[in-house]
């Protein structure tokens, strides 16, 4: 043990640590009273540490946000790339379908030529039978079983006498 002076009110005393600065826990609370009436503005860090911080918080940012655009162009090349993969591939669909459309307007337009062909065939079969049936009737000729048969399948029935061509 040690004498040491108090740093309050300056009388020695038997320090019982090393660390021990007042007599008294009264010279202890006055100093720090006194220490909080007089409190002085609150230090400032050194400029020069608080410039390498921020200094260096910057160069973070700095590094993050280049991360952060390289990948955004990376995401957007990828993007790109899909966009102009789906661009010609619409293309190509657009010429198979407009080929197609030729194929259909070509396919159409002979179905409708096949089928006037057919109801203009069927008209003249129809007015030919009728000029057969007439001719036999005329005649007294007797028309064969199938002829007759073929009639009677179409509903037409020369035993009757029909004003025409039977109406297909």
């Amino acid at each position: 043990m040690t004498i040491k002076n108090c740093e309050e009110c300056a009388k020695g005393f038997e320090s019982s640590r090393k660390t021990q600065r007042f007599c008294s826990k009264r010279c202890a609370n006055r100093q720090r009273d006194r220490r909080r009436r007089t409190r002085s503005p609150a230090q400032l860090p050194k400029a020069h540490s608080l410039a390498t911080d921020l200094k260096a918080q910057l160069e973070a940012t700095k590094r993050e946000l280049e991360s952060k655009a390289r990948s955004c162009q990376r995401h957007r090349e990828v993007l790109q790339s899909k966009l102009r993969s789906q661009a010609s591939e619409i293309d190509r669909l657009e010429a198979e379908n407009s080929e197609q459309r030729v194929s259909n307007n070509l396919l159409q337009s002979e179905v409708s030529r096949l089928k006037r062909a057919q109801r203009t065939n069927v008209q003249d079969l129809a007015h030919i039978s009728a000029w057969l049936v007439s001719l036999a009737q005329a005649k007294g000729v007797a028309l064969d079983q199938a002829t007759l048969e073929i009639f009677r399948r179409r509903g037409w029935h020369p035993s009757k006498r029909q004003a025409g061509a039977p109406r297909l």
